[in-house]
């Protein structure tokens, strides 16, 4: 491991020099930067600390351009870089007005092969927090060695924790191009015997569900024949199989397995069900207009089930469209709780309603749950919303 601090130019090329050696044919490479980030002349900027910048035609002499950074992980088969960039312009206000055409907040990266994880997404500064790190550098200490968690599901991990630490304000960003078979920095727990790692049916399900996610989501980035067919080849009775037969038989060309498709069929329409698919059942208490507290975003429970109002970006399934089903057979088991199927994360919901009129939820997904607040915004009916209140339980 390399640990550097502070580092001035020569110092930071020195140092990567030295790293490029090391990373030479290692199974994983990982670059962990923290300081200041910037984009500028339409590359990203690393910023030593000895770094001056009169003006932003100073930075290819003394900042670091991040590309640098990418080529020296380029000889290890699994590469990551983790930007802990606080994505502001310490040196904007001493630049004259015709030289700040830098824009606030790194810009996105495409590069193959490579899990880029940022602190905060493009247009967001990153936060200090009130503790000895900042809520990312927090989350990520946290989860990096967590046994069982595949590299793939590290960066909605490490998002989720840092969008709940700081009620939404921050919205670490995660761009990836890299294999869909899972890569495991540390075992999940062993038996008595040290053999195979120890998988509960809710680990299992969770990891197969993700994965089949995100080989699919590679499988569309290409757009190939190939990537369908390899798609078929990891997962033949993946969700996602009779839609990567259907590209592949739109093919213009089946013989040729570089061929585009020109209308991929869809992303996760047959992970999601349509809310027409899904069939109503008795009116609830809670039927209305909630917000989800750690994206934002919107869904509508009605009857039985729940549906996104807005789209959103899942940790696990990239990509929720208005009318899709997230929550169904929500059933009322008692005063003020409810349970559900959640559908994107394959684990039961239980839900909890508040003396403040919001809904606790809760994911049993081992081995870290997933919890979140269902904000209220509008119901279907006041009165049984305020008739199941008065049936709470009293708070000691």
């Amino acid at each position: 491991m390399t640990v550097a601090i502070d580092l001035s130019t020569s110092d930071f090329q020195l140092t990567l020099r030295d790293f490029r050696a090391k990373a030479n044919g290692a199974d994983v490479a990982m670059v962990y930067y923290a300081g200041h980030g910037i984009e500028g002349q339409g590359k990203n900027w690393l910023i030593p600390v000895n770094a001056e910048l009169n003006s932003s035609l100073d930075l290819p002499y003394e900042a670091l351009n991040l590309d640098r950074v990418m080529e020296s992980l380029s000889g290890a088969q699994m590469r990551m870089v983790v930007l802990d960039a606080c994505r502001n312009n310490p040196f904007a206000r001493s630049w004259k007005s015709g030289t700040r055409a830098v824009s606030r907040g790194l810009a996105g990266v495409e590069a193959d092969d490579v899990l880029i994880i940022y602190a905060a997404a493009p247009g967001q500064t990153a936060m200090d927090g009130d503790g000895d790190n900042s809520p990312f550098a927090s989350s990520f200490a946290n989860r990096l060695p967590q046994a069982g968690l595949p590299v793939q599901l590290l960066g909605g991990m490490v998002r989720d924790d840092v969008l709940t630490a700081t009620g939404g304000a921050q919205r670490p960003f995660v761009s990836a191009s890299i294999t869909g078979t899972p890569v495991y920095l540390v075992d999940a727990v062993s038996g008595d015997n040290g053999s195979a790692p120890l998988q509960t049916p809710a680990l299992a399900k969770l990891d197969e569900a993700a994965l089949d996610a995100l080989a699919w989501q590679g499988a569309m980035k290409a757009n190939t024949t190939a990537s369908y067919r390899a798609y078929l080849d990891g997962f033949p009775g993946g969700k996602f199989a009779n839609l990567a037969s259907e590209n592949i038989a739109s093919h213009s060309n089946p013989a040729d397995a570089d061929g585009n498709a020109k209308e991929p069929a869809g992303l996760i329409d047959a992970m999601l069900p349509d809310r027409y698919e899904i069939v109503e059942t008795e009116a609830l208490p809670i039927d209305g207009i909630w917000k989800i507290s750690s994206i934002k975003k919107r869904m509508r429970i009605e009857k039985g089930r729940a549906f996104a109002l807005d789209g959103w970006t899942h940790a696990l399934i990239l990509k929720i469209l208005p009318e899709m089903v997230v929550l169904r057979d929500i059933k009322r088991i008692a005063p003020g709780k409810y349970e559900a199927d959640d559908l994107p994360l394959g684990a039961k919901a239980k839900m909890t309603l508040q003396a403040d009129g919001n809904i606790k939820v809760r994911n049993n997904i081992f081995p870290i749950p997933v919890k979140y607040t269902l904000i209220r915004e509008t119901l279907d009916s006041s009165e049984a919303m305020r008739d199941e209140l008065t049936l709470l339980p009293s708070e000691k």
